[in-house]
């Protein structure tokens, strides 16, 4: 027996600990190491896109079977890089069960890879996940 919820919220990962992410131009967020050459570390005050599902119902409601599903969550999820509470500016559906949370980055986040983790309902995200800033 499997106990099923509503929400069950988890952030996308490039290598089990990266998370997916992207500076606002588009290009891959993460550190230098990770893709040479197509990944970077994020910015103290940078806004950057990430993505995660599992954050459960939107404000408008989804079309079950549909490809295309959008809609905003009722509220704010808590994000948190390095123990420190970021700027959350969207958080919404853009695809079938793929979330996407503008964030920005505090500008008192430390060198190096941070903990990344998102509360929303009374559930958080998986741990070990890893978003990196460069100072």
């Amino acid at each position: 027996a499997v106990q099923a919820q509503v929400e069950s919220p988890a952030f996308f990962t490039f290598n089990g600990t990266e998370v997916v992410a992207e500076h606002s131009n588009g290009n891959l967020l993460g550190p230098a190491s990770l893709y040479p050459g197509f990944t970077t570390p994020a910015i103290p005050g940078e806004t950057v896109v990430l993505f995660g599902n599992g954050f459960g119902p939107t404000v408008t409601p989804l079309v079950s079977g549909s490809v295309a599903q959008s809609g905003n969550l009722p509220a704010l999820p808590v994000i948190e890089i390095g123990g420190i509470p970021a700027t959350v500016v969207y958080a919404g559906l853009i695809g079938p069960g793929e979330f996407q949370f503008n964030v920005m980055i505090p500008s008192t986040a430390p060198a190096g890879d941070n903990a990344l983790t998102a509360t929303y309902n009374g559930f958080t995200t998986q741990a070990g996940v890893l978003l990196t800033v460069a100072r």
